[in-house]
């Protein structure tokens, strides 16, 4: 979603604070994706590692009327919109994929790197630093990790997986980066920030993607090497855009 700070002016924060499924405002959506099955295995390998990484944090949350969507505008900040308050960011897999999603981005604005992994905060110079900064890589990634946790709450549902959602995995999950990270503008033609991305990125010889593919990047960001293999696993099932 497109955020301005002054949506932000205001409005009253939430607290998640550190500690195993710690009460606060995302305790739903991190013991959905925390899940175990009957055999005592995690439902969701990404969701595990990334409610075991966020209890290392502080977050401040806030619910807005987003239309649906989320943000994660600057470090340790996420807006999610206001029908994901309590039971309702746990309310079906898409949704838990979404915090999944945003966590995600907490994750690489804690890398720090302006480049690659801005952390939001303003940072002005002769190319795109403003507040709020992304890149579409950053969602590429964001978007890996969103599906593989809906994937597998799905199933542990027995629910219908739609090929879209595969599809979409297969994609972003490509060894052409800059193609997974054009798809991103593609695949969500309306988001203004994406569109605002792309047409940065084009002008700039690495696009702002970093070296090492979406393998490596997971692993730095803390997910394991079962998350990675479970994503491969996952990615096989669908088809290339």
């Amino acid at each position: 979603m497109s955020l301005n700070v002054g949506d932000l002016l205001g409005v009253r924060l939430q607290t998640q604070r550190p500690g195993p499924l710690a009460n606060g405002p995302l305790t739903p959506a991190l013991q959905a994706m925390a899940g175990i099955g009957p055999s005592g295995e995690p439902i969701s390998p990404a969701g595990s590692d990334l409610a075991r990484l966020v209890a290392l944090l502080t977050i401040r949350v806030a619910f807005l009327p987003t239309g649906g969507s989320g943000a994660t505008p600057w470090r340790n900040w996420l807006v999610l919109d206001t029908s994901y308050r309590g039971l309702g960011q746990a309310s079906s897999p898409a949704r838990v994929g979404l915090v999944a999603h945003e966590l995600t981005h907490v994750l690489q604005r804690e890398l720090g790197d302006p480049k690659f992994w801005p952390d939001g905060t303003l940072r002005p110079s002769r190319t795109r630093r403003w507040l709020g900064d992304s890149t579409n890589y950053m969602e590429v990634l964001a978007y890996i990790i969103g599906a593989s946790v809906e994937l597998d709450l799905l199933a542990a549902k027995g629910t219908r997986v739609g090929q879209q959602l595969l599809n979409d995995l297969a994609t972003f999950t490509g060894e052409d980066a800059a193609t997974a990270a054009h798809y991103v503008a593609k695949r969500f033609p309306t988001n203004a920030t994406y569109r605002k991305n792309e047409h940065e990125e084009a002008s700039v010889p690495d696009q702002r993607i970093p070296a090492g593919g979406w393998p490596h990047w997971l692993q730095r960001l803390g997910y394991s090497a079962a998350v990675v293999q479970r994503v491969r696993e996952q990615a096989a099932r669908g088809n290339p855009q």
